[in-house]
């Protein structure tokens, strides 16, 4: 997929916060006494990558500008 100027703007503004959350909820949680084992832990980030990457999607398909057809 070839990226227009405004999704590159996007995908630049947003990647790093699609970085880091995978990594830092996880985190928080084990700071705060939530996570009671590595299982949990693991799921959790699975979860979070795989949430972070479908809103990085939708963030790079939504900010596609149509072009006009004249």
């Amino acid at each position: 997929m070839k990226l227009d100027n405004e999704q590159k703007r996007v995908l630049k503004a947003a990647l790093p916060a699609i970085l880091i959350f995978p990594f830092a909820s996880p985190l928080f949680y084990w700071l705060f006494g939530k996570l009671d084992s590595w299982k949990e832990t693991l799921l959790l980030f699975v979860g979070n990558l795989v949430v972070a990457f479908l809103l990085g999607l939708f963030y790079i398909l939504g900010s596609k500008i149509p072009k006009k057809d004249e």
